[in-house]
């Protein structure tokens, strides 16, 4: 009877000391797809968000104690992505930072929901992510948005009259861009005269290249992604379009990257963007700064996003005093915060209300800011 009373006291204790444990830090979740086919967009996130920890415990923490943040690779899978949330909610998190893709955001979202987790995704723009619950954020700008103002500046900017387009119509990120694309290009006067599709991963684009070519269109509309972008550039060239302007959404972020020495390329493309570069902001350019010296390379948009993402989620867990699950969602609700990608706050659907910058590239290939336009 005695060992028996002293090996419950001994798990007693035990359990005692993992509370305690657990009591000194603040523990966040994050989710991104640190390996697959869109591990370049999650690796950029997890490295703008780490960054983000790292300042903030250096700054004394959140409520006085240090971050925890727990990352699990979602792999961009929608299934798998769910399982690896559900280990996170295991290990007692009290905020979620992710998924950043849409498929997986949706499907973590919708289960996020159920239960009120604080959540919010870096990256994942389609408008349906922050439908499930009034706990659902985001720190990117919608993809209605940023395509409404591309087919904008299509007409203004590049007085463009017609537009070919080419999309990826197994992807809700490229589907919905090229939904409100063609709407607002209908709404403006831009005639659509060719419509493409690609399939991500497709090494050989020649035939909806050349069916655009064949139009011969003002402009080019892509909603792609970067790597695809950087196999579609070459072969666009071949086919005569290399003085035609191609223009894209956020998902190009990181093409400089893809063509290598080949900056020729680039020379007329443009893309929406929550972040450049150049911006003048104090928090811009100390986050520019500090990234650059701790990583030894300037930070991209997803980086940014990933950094602000992070930012928000902690202001918000000091401002509701407590990590209560409803607390921070009403912090969250009232963010008012300058971040990497400009000044925020959330409307009525927990979207951020910010700037859109179009991006160009110099002769050398490096990004360059365009033109501002503000919400």
């Amino acid at each position: 009877m005695k060992k028996i009373l002293v090996a419950a006291l001994a798990l007693v204790m035990l359990m005692t000391a993992c509370c305690a444990m657990a009591e000194d830090t603040v523990k966040i979740g994050g989710l991104s797809p640190l390996t697959g086919s869109v591990a370049v967009y999650g690796l950029a996130v997890q490295a703008g968000v780490d960054y983000a920890v790292e300042e903030i415990n250096a700054n004394g923490g959140v409520l006085g104690k240090p971050v925890e943040f727990i990352w699990r690779d979602d792999q961009g899978d929608p299934a798998y992505a769910v399982s690896m949330y559900n280990q996170l909610v295991g290990e007692n998190i009290v905020a979620l930072v992710g998924a950043v893709t849409t498929a997986p955001t949706i499907a973590v979202f919708n289960e996020a929901a159920k239960t009120g987790m604080p959540a919010i995704t870096a990256s994942a723009s389609a408008y349906e992510v922050t439908d499930p619950g009034n706990n659902l954020f985001r720190a990117c700008f919608l993809d209605p948005y940023q395509a409404g103002i591309a087919a904008q500046f299509c007409v203004d900017t590049l007085g463009a009259k017609t537009v070919g387009i080419i999309y990826d119509n197994a992807n809700d990120y490229t589907l919905g861009l090229y939904d409100a694309f063609v709407a607002k290009a209908a709404e403006i006067g831009l005639e659509v005269v060719a419509t493409e599709v690609g399939v991500a991963g497709q090494a050989d684009y020649s035939a909806q290249i050349g069916k655009i070519a064949d139009a011969e269109p003002d402009v080019i509309y892509a909603a792609e992604y970067a790597q695809e972008l950087a196999v579609m550039l070459p072969q666009m060239f071949d086919a005569g379009l290399d003085e035609t302007p191609l223009v894209g959404p956020d998902g190009f972020s990181g093409v400089d990257s893809q063509v290598g020495s080949d900056v020729e390329l680039l020379a007329n493309c443009y893309y929406t963007s929550a972040f450049s570069l150049d911006s003048t902001g104090e928090v811009v350019k100390s986050f520019i700064e500090g990234f650059t010296a701790k990583t030894g390379a300037a930070p991209t948009l997803f980086n940014a996003l990933g950094y602000d993402a992070m930012k928000i989620m902690a202001a918000a867990i000091e401002a509701a005093g407590s990590t209560e699950k409803e607390a921070i969602v009403a912090a969250l609700d009232a963010t008012d915060i300058e971040g990497a990608t400009g000044h925020m706050t959330f409307d009525d659907h927990n979207d951020p209300i910010k700037s859109v910058f179009v991006i160009s590239f110099d002769e050398e290939g490096k990004e360059q800011l365009e033109t501002v336009v503000e919400p």
